[in-house]
């Protein structure tokens, strides 16, 4: 499990998450999911929940439950599209802009700590690897991954 590429990822991730959750601090201690769906507002707004899942990769399952605490957290409004009716708008209310600039600032403090803690050359071969991955992702390869059926020796 050690080299399995998929573990070592989330097991990272999760390790960088709450890194960072603890550099923030707990008033700013959100899902990842809350935190995707508070980010993607605070870049475009209004935004579907359809247009961030496919932004963010996020189930539409997640993002419904995100979007459901942000908004019982005064951060975000609904708004039914006036063209599309079946859609919401969402939006950032004042507090979540607030909230969306604080984080933001954190985010830029803790890449720029990161950017002076770890080696340089390491780092940029990190972004390189990470840009490589993502765009395997976005093209849709992950989804043509075939199960390799083992034959059986007797």
């Amino acid at each position: 499990m050690e080299a399995f590429l998929p573990y070592r990822l989330i097991r990272v991730a999760d390790r960088f998450d709450m890194a960072f959750s603890h550099y923030c601090g707990p008033e700013d201690e959100l899902s990842w999911a809350e935190w995707q769906v508070l980010w993607s507002l605070g870049e475009q707004s209004p935004i579907t929940a359809k247009a961030i899942s496919m932004h963010s990769g996020l189930s539409k399952t997640k993002i419904s439950r995100a979007v459901k605490v942000l908004e019982d957290r005064g951060y975000l409004l609904r708004k039914r599209d006036r063209v599309d009716r079946r859609f919401e708008l969402l939006s950032l209310t004042e507090e979540g802009l607030t909230r969306f600039d604080r984080l933001e600032r954190c985010a830029h403090a803790f890449q720029r700590w990161l950017e002076q803690s770890v080696n340089i050359a390491y780092l940029s071969s990190l972004d390189s690897g990470l840009a490589g991955l993502e765009q395997l992702a976005t093209a849709g390869l992950l989804q043509t991954a075939v199960p390799v059926v083992e034959e059986s020796f007797s």
